[in-house]
Formats: C-alpha cells, structure tokens, sequence
C-alpha cells in the first residue's frame, strides 16, 4: 500500500473537492477517516438522526490511550455557493492560481481539517505514537445548518463513553492580517426575533377605516433601534441589532395590508442573556401596542447561541507561545470575541476551549480562496502547538 500524503494543499485539495453543501457529506468523512487510520487514529463514524432535522454524517477520531487530551474541531460542511456562474472557476474545482487556492469551503473550514491532520501527522512521524498523550478529531458535517445531529451529539456520545477531554481547538478562520494574530476565546450570542403585526385591511383610499400594520411596525422597528443596548467591553464588541426582513407580501399598491411582519438578529455580549433580551423585547412592544385597540403584536423567538467566553487559561497560554515560537513575532495575538457563531459554544460546556485558523478573508463568498503559504505557516502553528502541549508541559 502507497504511503498516503499529508501534504497540505493536496489535502485540501481533495476535501474542497467534495461538494458537502450541508447536510450532503459527499465524501468528505471518508477522507479524513482514511488519512487519520493510515496514522494508527481509532476512527468511529457517527451518524445521528432525529425527527426534527435531516441526518448527519459526523467522526471521532483518537490516537492515545492516557495523559492529557487534546482535541481539535471542524466541519466539513459548507455554504451553498450562490451563482456559480459568478465564480473565477468551477466552486467545487479546487483550482490553484498565483498563490490561492480556490473553491468553497477553503477557507471555511476545510483547509484548517488539513492543516491540523498534517501536523498531527508529522508529530507523530518525530515523535511515535507513544507521545504521553491523546489526540482527537471531532469532525461534523452540520456546522452552517440547524446544528442538532453534529457536535452537541458528537461531545454527548464522548460524555456517554467516558471520554473527557481537557482542551480543544476549534480551527475556524480567526486570523486577520497575519496567521495566528487573533484567536477566539469566546463568541457573541445570537437570537432571533419574529414579529407579526396584525392591523385591518382596507382600500389606501379610505385609511380611515383601516388599520395599517406597517405603520406600527415602523414605529416598533425605530423604537427597537432608538439606543444601543450597551458599548462592549473588554472582550466584546457593541451588541449589534439588524433588521435582517420587512416583509408585507403585498403587490397592490391601493391596499392596506391586514399583515405586516419582521425579523430582527441580535448578536448579544456577555452583558445580557437570551432571557433579559426577551424581556427588553416585549417592554419595547408593550410601549408601542400597550394601548391599541385595533393593532397588535404576536412575538415569537430562537435561540441560536448564547454569549459566553473562555478566559485567558492554559491552552490560550500554549497558543500564543506556540505562535510566537512558530512566527518569531513579538506581539501576542489579540484575543477576540467577534464574528459569527462557531462549534465552539458547543464544546465549551466540555473542556476549555479556543479557536484558531487561517486568515478570515472570502468565507462565504463567491471566489472563496486560501493562500498556499498560509497553508504551511499554520501547520507550523499547529505543530508547534502540539509539541508544547505534549512535550513541554
């Protein structure tokens, strides 16, 4: 059998390659599950289902058997791709030009998979199999989509089995301008808001005699957004209120609607909870339909994330050492709280937890692409990593 190769484009190369638009895997576990065996990893396949969401496809992956446990996170999962006539090249091709490599989910998240298996795979060739310790993947194929059969299933199975682990680096794309200047420490939560205004419908002629459901909603959306809900603070930013729909279905322009209806996001700091953010909702309505007799508000809610972070610990400790030993900058990396949501509030309940991968540059958008060099300078980063956390420590 041909020794198999754990250079680092070529294996992002072949993930990109794997159109696993969620919930599809197309191939993208049996990569990794094939890479990760050659190198003597206990791999257990884990497919969850359940009557609310599609099936996933979902790995745990493990080399060790005692000492302390390290662990890394991914998805192999991806955004759909939008136009892809839009696209430089086929979003699937993993076509290489000047430099970048481009297909969706370069960036988000698969070169990150390759990243930390090829450095796993050049510790172990130094330091045998026998290194003092556990190396793990948790790999779903559900991170972009509804999130219910991938890592909240993965880390209660690992509790199920008696698998603790100490620490986890979850490699999404935190860097900035340089590899390994920022790492995530903790994230923002995130809820949604549905508001339904009901009012009377009538001819535009005769407003009189109706109710406009668009006109309170307005009222309601200025009142939301009169004043922020705080300023951040050390480690967050601002909370962020957007409006993401306004919507009336209405296509006549000599009818009042009966309906008009809203989306707002909320992505919250740790200064406020899910809680405190539905009331300070429904106080905003009750200012506005407290006293109408023929309008009113219906609030319905989701709970996407809830703010939360990890404190300067041990493994915060070991990455930025590791990066500055692996880059040979002075300046620490900064630690942040921005972006999106991530695994990472997930796995956080488990073991203390940070997120560090390439530069955060194209995700999500036509033309996704990597640089190559970035590719070999965070396998340095991760190798470094594991060479202080198990061999220095």
């Amino acid at each position: 059998m041909d020794k198999i190769d754990f250079n680092t484009t070529k294996l992002t190369q072949s993930l990109v390659r794997c159109k696993s638009i969620t919930p599809i895997d197309d191939g993208a576990i049996e990569i990794i599950k094939k890479y990760l065996s050659s190198i003597g990893f206990k791999c257990t396949p884990l497919l969850f289902t359940d009557p609310n969401s599609y099936d996933v496809k979902n790995l745990f992956a493990s080399i060790g058997s005692s000492g302390r446990h390290l662990a890394f996170a991914g998805h192999t999962d991806v955004v759909p791709v939008g136009n892809e006539e839009s696209w430089r090249f086929p979003p699937f091709s993993a076509t290489i030009e000047d430099d970048k490599l481009y297909g969706r989910g370069t960036e988000d998240m698969k070169s990150n998979i390759a990243c930390f298996m090829s450095a796993t795979n050049q510790f172990i060739e130094k330091y045998g199999k026998d290194f003092g310790g556990i190396i793990s993947f948790i790999i779903t194929g559900d991170e972009e989509g509804q999130a219910i059969n991938g890592t909240p299933k993965i880390m209660e199975w690992t509790k199920e089995q008696n698998i603790s682990i100490d620490h986890c680096i979850v490699g999404e794309p935190t860097s900035d301008k340089s590899i390994g200047d920022k790492i995530k420490i903790g994230r923002r939560g995130s809820i949604n808001f549905f508001l339904t205004v009901k009012g009377i419908q009538g001819h535009t002629a005769n407003g009189h005699r109706a109710e406009n459901p668009v006109h309170h909603l307005s009222k309601l959306i200025n009142n939301i957004l009169s004043e922020p809900l705080d300023n951040g603070n050390e480690y967050f930013l601002p909370t962020s209120i957007q409006v993401p729909t306004f919507d009336v279905g209405n296509t006549a322009h000599n009818v009042i609607p009966e309906l008009a209806k809203a989306t707002i996001n909320i992505r919250f700091n740790d200064e406020h909870t899910a809680e405190s953010l539905i009331n300070w909702m429904q106080e905003k309505i009750n200012q506005i339909f407290s006293k109408e007799k023929n309008a009113s508000c219906t609030l319905t809610k989701e709970i996407s994330a809830r703010s939360f972070i990890n404190k300067e610990g041990q493994l915060t400790d070991i990455i930025t050492k590791s990066v500055s030993e692996s880059t040979g900058r002075n300046e620490k990396p900064q630690l942040a709280t921005d972006g999106g949501t991530s695994d990472a509030r997930f796995i956080k309940n488990y073991c203390e937890t940070a997120e560090l991968g390439i530069r955060n540059q194209t995700l999500h958008q036509i033309d996704e692409f990597v640089y190559l060099k970035d590719l070999e300078e965070l396998k340095k980063i991760y190798l470094k990593i594991l060479e202080n956390y198990f061999l220095k420590n």
